[in-house]
Order: C-alpha cells, then sequence, then structure tokens
C-alpha cells in the first residue's frame, strides 16, 4: 500500500511540475506569438491592395464576415471572413472595390489536408477570383471557371468555401455602396 502511495506522490509530483513549466512556457510565449500574428496581419492588409492604406477595424457580427476595414483612398473594404473547408474554418481576408469586385484575397489560417486544400495558401490559386464579383460574377462552381478545381487544387470542398465566403463578401460590399 505505502509503495502504491509513493509511486501517486511521484506521478502527482510530476504532473505538477509539469504543469508548471507549461504554464511558465506559455506566459513567456503568448505575448510573442500574438505581436507575430498582429504583424502578420498589418503585412497582408497591405499586400492586399494596390493603393491607399486599410483604415480602422470595425467588428462585425454578421455571419462569416467577422470585421471590415474600409480603403482609406479609392475607397473599398477589406473584410475579414470565415468559411467552412474540409478540415475546419478557413479564415480569409478579400479586398473589393466599392462595386464588389474582388481585389485579391488571401487564406490567413486553415487546417486544410497537406497537399490537397493547402494549395489554396498559394496566391496562384486565388487569381481565379481576381476582377470577379462587380459586373463578372464569382466564380462559385467548377462550371464558372476553365479549369476544374480538383486538378487546381484537388479539393472540391475547399473551393466551394473559399468561392462561396468571397461570393459572400463581395455582395455584402455591394450592399455597403460608397459608404
Amino acid at each position: 500500500m505505502t509503495s502504491t502511495v509513493k509511486k501517486a506522490g511521484k506521478l502527482a509530483l510530476i504532473c505538477a511540475i509539469s504543469a508548471l513549466l507549461l504554464g511558465i512556457i506559455n506566459s513567456v510565449t503568448e505575448p510573442i506569438i500574438a505581436e507575430r500574428k498582429k504583424i502578420e496581419l498589418q503585412n497582408a492588409l497591405i499586400s492586399l491592395i494596390e493603393e491607399g492604406t486599410p483604415g480602422a477595424k470595425e467588428d462585425l457580427a454578421e455571419g462569416i464576415i467577422t470585421s471590415r476595414y474600409p480603403i482609406e483612398g479609392p475607397g473599398g473594404w477589406i473584410l475579414d471572413m470565415t468559411g467552412k473547408g474540409y478540415g475546419g474554418d478557413l479564415k480569409i481576408l478579400a479586398s473589393y472595390k466599392p462595386d464588389g469586385t474582388v481585389m485579391d484575397v488571401v487564406l490567413m489560417d486553415n487546417s486544410e489536408t497537406p497537399g490537397l486544400g493547402k494549395k489554396a495558401e498559394k496566391s496562384s490559386y486565388m487569381d481565379k477570383f481576381r476582377g470577379k464579383g462587380g459586373s463578372e460574377p464569382v466564380p462559385v462552381s467548377k462550371d464558372m471557371i476553365q479549369e476544374s478545381p480538383d486538378t487546381i487544387t484537388g479539393a472540391t470542398i475547399t473551393f466551394s468555401a473559399v468561392a462561396n465566403t468571397v461570393k459572400e463578401g463581395s455582395d455584402y460590399v455591394k450592399t455597403l455602396g460608397d459608404k
């Protein structure tokens, strides 16, 4: 009985020390990670627009659109959106002209399948959306693009998630007009 109590005590001590070390490491790395994510977001916001500057963030509670940034200068909006992909949520930043035309799209965070859905992280993947949404519809099905999304990404679920999210953003910006 005493050997079992000793073993349990040692195990409890090891667990307590491990938990303490994890807490200390987390408190040291958390601000560094937060700062890195802030810099990554600022770089992405700047890369999404050709001219002008991103304005102050405006938080929203409208479904997939979580926040928006006005584009100061030429007008338009950058939207922070969340789509539903195969592996979970897709965090998407997209810039739009005031008429809803897509200027650029960046996939910020995702849990898609490596080698298939992960191809959506590449800038060239988003080419099919640039310039669409104003007078020309955002492609939301493989019939609307020249290449099948299967041959481009290997993942039609990822394509549909990105396409539907980008389209919803375009439709939202159209409702804003020149505000």
